[in-house]
């Protein structure tokens, strides 16, 4: 498996590959203000995982989409 960590200076992350970003970057994908993962974070709500290297937070992009399919109200009421 390959992990690519994206930059300020690398396109957009999608969900194609694993890969780490920042947490602009999850924000976008989720479509939710940066504010609010970062509020989750020190919360522990929603529970979505991810890492520190040093000062910094990534996110992987299959936690991402996993946070989405758990999320995902399919059919019915």
């Amino acid at each position: 498996m390959v992990l690519q960590i994206t930059t300020d200076h690398k396109p957009r992350p999608t969900f194609e590959q694993d890969t780490l970003t920042d947490t602009e970057g999850a924000a976008q994908l989720l479509h939710i203000p940066a504010n609010t993962l970062r509020k989750w974070r020190c919360t522990g709500e929603n529970n979505i995982p991810f890492i520190k290297i040093g000062r910094q937070v990534k996110y992987r992009t299959t936690d991402l989409r996993d946070y989405i399919e758990r999320h995902t109200i399919k059919g019915g009421v």
